[in-house]
């Protein structure tokens, strides 16, 4: 057994040499052909010393002279894309949030926008868009109510202030592609579920993040006197 193996490291964001912790193969019959073969390894990577774990299984001939790779798991998953830099922070306020007000309404918006995060990770982006497209309408019926249907609630929530115009041309193609996967079959690809993400992103930073740092502002700039 290797001491060492080159993976991906999620911490130092590139391959890295790691040392091997534990290795653990298994190997059982399938049919008469072909057994089913899987190997599960612990990781310590030998730079920052974040701990992978890394599971591989594949279907081989019972002499051993063919393999056909069926499956490779790893975690913490390597992210295709980098979190906002607000991602953290807004996981914080939305439980710890001042008194209490929309506590509910942000910790259902970070709930959802992890999971979407979690979709992305582990490459399923049919569940991404429809999380998308979920998330999409739950921040514009807590603002502005349902109105019913779709089209109708973006309008209203371009009208009450909340999105441009440009905005509003954005998130319509965020909703319509969460109705192609849900609807029409619709498979997306990972940069087509990146930039939907992008755009929700957006808003989010947008209607949460801009709005707690513009009242810090105002709570911490002096008032004019007489004012």
């Amino acid at each position: 057994m290797h001491n060492k193996v080159k993976m991906h490291c999620c911490s130092c964001e590139a391959d890295t040499w790691q040392q091997i912790l534990f290795e653990k193969s298994y190997q059982y019959p399938s049919d008469e052909e072909y057994e089913h073969c899987s190997k599960s390894i612990l990781t310590e990577c030998c730079g920052c010393e974040q701990p992978h774990y890394r599971y591989r299984s594949w279907m081989q001939k019972k002499d051993g002279t063919e393999k056909n790779m069926e499956d490779e798991w790893v975690f913490p998953p390597k992210q295709l894309r980098k979190k906002p830099t607000w991602y953290r922070g807004f996981a914080f306020y939305s439980v710890v949030s001042t008194a209490g007000e929309g506590s509910t309404e942000k910790e259902y918006v970070w709930d959802l926008l992890r999971e979407i995060h979690v979709s992305l990770e582990n490459n399923c982006p049919r569940l991404g868009v429809m999380g998308l497209r979920a998330l999409l309408e739950h921040i514009m019926v807590s603002k502005i109510d349902d109105q019913m249907p779709f089209i109708k609630n973006l309008k209203e929530f371009q009208n009450q202030g909340y999105i441009s115009k440009m905005q509003k041309e954005a998130l319509g193609h965020v909703l319509e592609i969460g109705h192609a996967a849900i609807h029409r079959s619709y498979n997306p690809n990972q940069v087509e579920l990146i930039a939907a993400l992008d755009i929700l992103e957006n808003l989010i930073e947008t209607i949460y993040i801009f709005v707690e740092k513009a009242k810090q502002i105002d709570r911490n700039v002096p008032k004019r006197k007489g004012t």
